[in-house]
C-alpha cells in the first residue's frame, strides 16, 4: 500500500444454482383451473460475473480501493405437478430468460493496522467500504404475485447504501502463510420497494505456500458463507436465507513483474438453506492483476 503505488484487476466468476420450493396458495397462477397448478417450482439458474476492481495506494498504510460488478444470469425454469413436469408451462412467478446488468458499485479503504515492521513476518488490515446502489432492482414480487401479475425475482442491487467492513491477515514462516479474511456487508434500511437485503458475513481461513518454487504459490482454504432472509416490507423472503460450508483450493502465477493470475475452485459441500431445496455444487473464478508504481 506504498503512496503512489497502483493494482488494477479483472475476475471471471462462473457458479450453478438448482433450487426447487413449494407453491403457497398465494402463489397460484391466475386463470389456471386448481386441478392444473403446479406445486412445484423447479429453477436451474447460470450465474456469471465480472468484477473490475483497483486499489490506489495513498500511505504505507491506506489506500483506497474499488469494484463494479458487472452480472448476466442465464434461468431455466420448470414447474411440477404431483411430481410430473409440465412442459410448456407459463407462469407470471419464474420463466426462461437471460438477465444481465452491473451490480452494487463498492468503495472502500484498506488500512494496514499490523505491517511487519511492527510485527515480523504479521500483516493485519482492516477493510471497509460502502456498497451503492447502482444496480437494478425491482417491486416487492411477493405482492405482484398474490394480485396475479406477472413479476421478477432477480435482481442485482439492493437499492441502498450499505456499509461493509472485514478484515484480511497473512503470518509468514519459512516455507507457507497463514492467511485468514472475513467481510461482513449489513443493509440498514428498506428500498424504495420496501427491500431490505440479506446481511452477510463471509470468511475464511487457509494456508498457502509455493514449495520452493519462486513464481507459483497454491492455496487450500475452508470458507463460510452466511446470509440472514431478505426482508419485503418487514417480512421474510421464505426462499432466502442460507448457511454454506466451502472447499477452495487455488493457484497463483507471476508470469511477469506486477502481473498475477489467480486460479480457484470453491465446492460447497455443505449448505442449509431456508424456504426451499438449494443446490449449489460449485464456483470457479479466474483473475488477472496489474500492480505499478507511479514512482520509481
Amino acid at each position: 500500500m506504498d503512496k503512489g503505488r497502483f493494482r488494477v484487476g479483472l475476475s471471471m466468476t462462473g457458479s450453478f444454482v438448482s433450487a426447487t420450493h413449494s407453491v403457497a396458495p398465494e402463489q397460484r397462477e391466475p386463470g389456471v383451473p386448481v386441478g392444473a397448478q403446479p406445486d412445484l417450482h423447479g429453477l436451474d439458474v447460470g450465474l456469471l460475473q465480472w468484477d473490475l476492481d483497483a486499489q490506489a495506494g495513498v500511505h504505507r498504510r491506506f489506500a483506497f480501493e474499488f469494484l463494479l460488478p458487472v452480472r448476466t444470469t442465464i434461468i431455466d425454469a420448470s414447474f411440477y405437478r404431483d411430481g410430473r413436469e409440465l412442459p410448456g408451462f407459463q407462469s407470471i412467478h419464474h420463466r426462461d430468460e437471460t438477465i444481465a446488468g452491473i451490480g452494487d458499485v463498492v468503495l472502500g479503504g484498506r488500512i494496514g493496522l499490523i505491517l511487519p515492521e511492527d510485527v515480523l513476518r504479521w500483516t493485519l488490515a482492516l477493510r471497509t467500504g460502502l456498497s451503492l446502489p447502482t444496480g437494478h432492482t425491482e417491486p416487492n414480487p411477493f405482492v405482484l404475485g398474490a394480485h396475479g401479475l406477472r413479476h421478477q425475482h432477480m435482481f442485482f442491487g439492493s437499492g441502498t447504501f450499505d456499509p461493509m467492513v472485514g478484515f484480511d491477515t497473512n503470518v509468514a514462516f519459512d516455507r507457507w502463510g497463514l492467511v485468514g479474511w472475513a467481510l461482513t456487508k449489513a443493509p440498514l434500511y428498506e428500498n424504495q420497494y420496501g427491500y431490505r437485503g440479506s446481511t452477510v458475513v463471509v470468511g475464511g481461513l487457509g494456508a498457502r505456500s509455493g514449495f520452493g518454487l519462486e513464481r507459483w504459490s497454491f492455496l487450500v482454504q475452508p470458507e463460510v458463507y452466511f446470509e440472514t432472509p431478505a426482508r419485503w416490507d418487514g417480512r421474510h423472503d421464505i426462499n432466502s436465507g442460507r448457511t454454506s460450508l466451502i472447499a477452495t483450493a487455488g493457484v497463483f502465477a507471476l508470469p511477469a513483474d506486477g502481473w498475477q493470475i489467480h486460479l480457484l475452485a470453491k465446492v460447497p459441500y455443505h449448505t442449509w438453506s431456508q424456504g426451499g431445496q438449494l443446490r449449489w455444487p460449485f464456483v470457479a473464478l479466474l483473475g488477472f492483476s496489474y500492480t505499478f508504481d507511479l514512482r520509481e
